[in-house]
């Protein structure tokens, strides 16, 4: 169905989008791609989404990934594979890879690099992405939560009358007192976007602005 219904299932990634992961990887910056979705699904949605060229943005791409396990498991439990075999050190040679550990990635990304600098993971599942690189990596992490797009059109409208509230109010919580989910998501994450798109507006060497202000959290880079 979703072979069919591409074309209004899934979104197409902006031109600047598209630019700016290119920029990275000129200016020498390791992209990778790690998804829980196997080879043939990560296909279809990335041909899609960001063109038949999409592996061109990327160094390395790990399908199939098994998240949380990716993060949480045994190094020497999680080994890769390619074409069925297992693999013990990673090449940018533009194959896909399944499976495998955090590690590893870390490892060839450290060896890759002409300077040390610091890992920046993008993702959008708080159980799968956020908790557990938190837990187990020193990673920078950018989570993405679409929901946060209703935060900036209420901020937007602060000025304007408002009804009496009605029902639990905001799932994140208010700026000032955030819910449990809200406040574990800030506090584990070290940027909070509402769209990948928004990473465009992130400089090559910018520090990345914190979820906190004062004493609000907030969605970045609003």
């Amino acid at each position: 169905a979703l072979v069919s219904t591409q074309s209004t299932g899934i979104q197409e990634a902006s031109t600047e989008l598209r630019n700016k992961l290119f920029s990275l990887r000129e200016a020498g910056t390791k992209l990778i791609l790690i998804t829980a979705s196997d080879t043939p699904y990560t296909e279809l949605l990335m041909s899609h989404s960001y063109g038949k060229d999409w592996r061109s943005f990327f160094d390395l791409v790990c399908c199939r990934a098994k998240k949380p396990g990716f993060f949480t498991s045994t190094a020497y439990r999680r080994p890769f594979f390619r074409d069925g075999i297992e693999i013990f050190e990673l090449t940018a040679d533009g194959d896909t890879y399944l499976e495998g550990h955090w590690t590893r990635v870390d490892k060839w990304i450290r060896h890759n690099t002409s300077k040390p600098g610091r890992v920046a993971y993008v993702g959008d599942s708080f159980k799968s992405d956020i908790i557990p690189t938190k837990l187990a990596t020193s990673w920078d992490i950018v989570a993405i939560v679409l929901e946060g797009k209703l935060l900036h059109v209420s901020a937007c409208e602060h000025k304007k009358p408002r009804p009496e509230k009605i029902g639990w109010g905001s799932f994140f919580g208010e700026r000032t007192e955030p819910s449990m989910y809200g406040g574990r998501l800030f506090e584990l994450s070290d940027l909070t976007l509402t769209d990948v798109e928004e990473l465009v507006l992130l400089g090559y060497e910018q520090e990345l602005p914190s979820n906190k202000t004062g004493n609000s959290f907030t969605f970045s880079p609003f």
